[in-house]
């Protein structure tokens, strides 16, 4: 599903003419606009440098895309508004450099190798601001965590697109530096690159007593991304607006008009940073290809979402486990998965070369959210998350290896429960800084980090 607005158009965006005008590196231009720079050029705009930097600040600038492999770190600037009652400032404050913080070791390419050298991080969110939405104190008879200020539609549900209105400018505090008498909108904080990215705690339970869902509860995740081309050109003024997913809990579409990519995420102090809030951010890593076809066959590769190659009648395990209870998939051993459809028949796929697996399911899952504990029996299936594209096994292709619960202990142990090191080590396996991993293509893979951005 995509959708196409246009609020300030920019007629050069996608074309070698705006690359040229933005200052990208020009010997490469052409369709394919990945790998512009590389790494170990002598051109001066090619240097390696962090982003956002100067002139290159928003979402969705082409730079991005152009200087894919040179850019050394990414420091995504977050706006943070709190609507929970009786949180401080700085409790909402310390709960986001704790998300920060285990969004950056999960950026750390390949770092459980144990490489001689630690691994730089890559992804270092900064907090720009913490916004005090809360009631001091509520109101007479108010019951609700969170506060009078959480907008709402009709219904009664959480409103992300009220966000955007000029009545929340004026509480975000940031003046029009060409007008400082009016504050700037979310839109025009993400379109001038102050804000790349909004998280939003409201203290809501995600259901309530009666087992219905809360609607005042904020979007876990939402992202209405700009699209590209097949070949890697931005298609000017179109955008997927469900980014962030629409099934399985997901917490669909985005309807708003800005122009650039925008991304709001849920910030929950009650889970631990790597099991919950992280796990949602990465629906946005799993959605964001449907922006990004040139990358969609490695992409689906990496993510077990490609399985139909295998002869079965499903690409991935959400489509045969939404329709199943308990245990959807046993390995009788290393190479091997096997199952029921819904309507009672098996399948078995052999050898099981799979890629390596998304934020619910490991690679060794049997049901979702299977991701092992301590002292727990679990499956040994061989997988290639630390070998994706790296074409270092037998005849070119790339190497698998056994991987289990063993094999995120050391992650576990820094981030605890519900699958933290599974979070934690699934980041590091997806092509980072640095890599030299190849495409199915045969192209660099690219660094898959700075495509949350585009």
């Amino acid at each position: 599903m995509s959708t196409t607005a246009v609020r300030r158009s920019h007629p050069l965006f996608g074309t070698a003419a705006a690359l040229l005008a933005l200052g990208a590196c020009t010997r490469y231009i052409d369709a394919n606009v990945l790998g512009t720079c590389l790494p170990g050029s002598t051109d001066p705009d090619c240097a390696p440098t962090p982003w956002p930097t100067s002139g290159h600040m928003t979402n969705s600038d082409p730079w991005l895309g152009t200087h894919n492999q040179v850019i050394t770190m990414m420091n995504p600037k977050v706006l943070v508004l709190n609507f929970e009652n009786g949180v401080t400032v700085t409790a909402t404050t310390q709960t986001a450099q704790a998300e920060a913080a285990a969004l950056a070791e999960g950026s750390r390419y390949h770092s459980y190798t144990n490489p001689p050298v630690p691994v730089p991080v890559f992804l270092q969110y900064q907090i720009v601001k913490v916004v005090d939405l809360t009631d001091n104190p509520p109101p007479a008879g108010w019951t609700n965590p969170s506060s009078t200020m959480v907008p709402t539609d009709p219904t009664g549900a959480f409103d992300p697109t009220a966000l955007f209105s000029a009545q929340f400018a004026d509480l975000y505090g940031f003046p029009d530096p060409n007008m400082p008498s009016r504050s700037l909108t979310l839109c025009e904080l993400f379109d001038t690159g102050v804000v790349n990215e909004l998280w939003i705690q409201d203290g809501e339970p995600k259901t309530l007593a009666n087992g219905q869902a809360n609607g005042r509860h904020a979007p876990y995740y939402q992202e209405r991304k700009q699209t590209y081309d097949s070949n890697g050109a931005k298609v000017v003024g179109t955008f997927e607006p469900c980014a962030g997913g629409t099934g399985s809990g997901r917490s669909g579409c985005l309807d708003i008009v800005c122009d650039v990519t925008v991304r709001l995420a849920h910030l929950d102090p009650a889970v631990k940073p790597a099991c919950g809030d992280e796990e949602v951010r990465g629906w946005g890593i799993e959605g964001m290809w449907a922006a990004l076809p040139a990358y969609q066959t490695d992409a689906a590769a990496f993510l077990n979402r490609d399985f139909k190659k295998f002869g079965v009648q499903f690409d991935g395990w959400p489509e045969l486990c939404d329709q199943a209870t308990g245990t959807c998939v046993t390995y009788p051993d290393p190479d091997t998965a096997t199952g029921m459809y819904a309507n009672g028949t098996s399948w078995t796929i052999h050898p099981f070369a799979q890629g390596c697996g998304d934020t619910e399911f490991p690679s060794n899952a049997g049901s979702r959210y299977d991701y092992g504990s301590p002292g727990a029996p679990t499956n040994r299936v061989n997988s290639r998350c630390a070998h994706f594209g790296l074409r270092d096994g037998p005849n070119g292709d790339d190497a698998y290896e056994v991987y289990s619960y063993d094999s995120v202990a050391g992650e576990e142990a820094t981030f605890p429960g519900c699958g933290g090191g599974w979070q934690e080590y699934w980041r590091q396996s997806m092509p980072g800084y640095g890599n030299t991993a190849v495409r199915s293509d045969g192209q660099p893979m690219g660094n898959w980090w700075p495509m949350l951005f585009y």
